[in-house]
Formats: structure tokens, C-alpha cells, sequence
């Protein structure tokens, strides 16, 4: 997945129905270099199924949070409309 921190722009996936196999990996690039807002939530998984995502990769655990370049996100695999993954900003 890569984002851009100096615009705001990230990738994103829609699928009907999302399934994390065991041993998927989680890969983030950040393209910019700017700072973003702390609360600033980008979907990177909008799931379209009525059914949440099955399983979490196995490097980002929901919950969890990693920092690139000068920013922090915290995953959440039950973020936007109640089934999607999405990256959140966090001071």
C-alpha cells in the first residue's frame, strides 16, 4: 500500500468479501514527507460484503500501530462503515 503524506492520497482496495490468509503481510510506503493531522483516517480495505474481514495480517494485528516518516497510524479491520481496514493518524 502506498500513501502519499504530502497530499493525502492513499491506495485502496474494494472487494466484496475480504479474507486475510494466514501469513499475509502488510506492506506501507510512504511517498511524501509531510506531517498529517492527528484523527486523519484513511480506508485502505473498503470491503462491500455485509460480513466483516476475516483475519488481520499477520505483521499489523488489529489494534496495532507503526510510525513512517513522521506520522503514526493505528489499524482498525472494523473501521469505516463497520467492515473495512482503516489507517488512522495518532499524535
Amino acid at each position: 500500500m502506498e500513501l502519499n503524506s504530502n497530499t493525502a492520497i492513499v491506495d485502496q482496495v474494494v472487494a466484496n468479501g475480504v479474507i486475510n490468509n494466514s501469513g499475509s503481510q502488510f506492506a506501507f510506503t510512504d511517498l511524501g514527507t509531510g506531517t498529517l493531522p492527528a484523527g486523519t483516517v484513511f480506508t485502505v480495505i473498503d470491503n462491500t460484503a455485509a460480513t466483516p474481514i476475516a483475519g488481520t495480517f499477520s505483521n499489523l494485528p488489529d489494534g496495532s500501530t507503526f510510525t513512517a516518516n513522521a506520522n503514526t497510524y493505528q489499524v482498525n479491520y472494523q473501521g469505516g462503515d463497520g467492515n473495512n481496514m482503516t489507517l488512522t493518524v495518532i499524535p
